[in-house]
């Protein structure tokens, strides 16, 4: 143990071996990649896109359900949301069930945009991830699956299996 005071070596400390590291660099990494394309041609970024493709295949989503799954804080959804809204892609309207709550519907638009953009994404995630074979993909997303599932899991105190069926 080195003397307060002293830093250890370096490589005793290589963040890149922490797989929360890996992951995150990667999806970095990706996410730069297509927003680039997607600054392009429609000048908004992926969270943007993904909003709105949620916002299409949800009418009437509320922007905490949103933010719950897009995995958006509230605070920069609602930055998402108003770029969005001024951009003529969604509207917002009073919620039929729940009066103070507000209601997201994609416009005629914002649905021709969320779909070319869902095709143009499919593409880029194929063309992005072209360094792994077919078989490497269906892999990774298992074991990302897999992961994913323990981790939500854990977060609602029950046990993987109870969550995950799948062989």
């Amino acid at each position: 143990m080195p003397a307060l005071g002293t830093q250890p070596p370096a490589e005793q400390f290589l963040y890149s071996d922490f797989l929360t590291f890996r992951l995150d660099l990667t999806s970095a990494l990706l996410i730069n990649r297509a927003n680039v394309v997607y600054r392009e041609r429609w000048n908004l970024d992926v969270r943007a896109l993904r909003v709105l493709r949620l916002v299409c295949a949800e009418p009437d989503i509320t922007p905490k359900a949103v933010s719950q799954r897009a995995l958006i804080e509230k605070t920069l959804l609602s930055k998402v949301l108003a770029e969005i809204e001024a951009r003529g892609l969604l509207e917002r309207n009073p919620h039929s069930s729940d009066r103070r709550s507000i209601a997201l519907r994609a416009t005629a638009h914002g649905l021709e945009v969320a779909q070319a953009s869902e095709a143009l994404g499919s593409m880029l995630e194929a063309e992005l991830s072209h360094a792994l074979s077919a078989r490497e993909r269906r892999l990774l997303e298992q074991l990302l699956g897999k992961l994913s599932t323990s981790l939500l899991a854990s977060e609602a105190g029950a046990h993987p299996d109870q969550l995950d069926k799948s062989p």
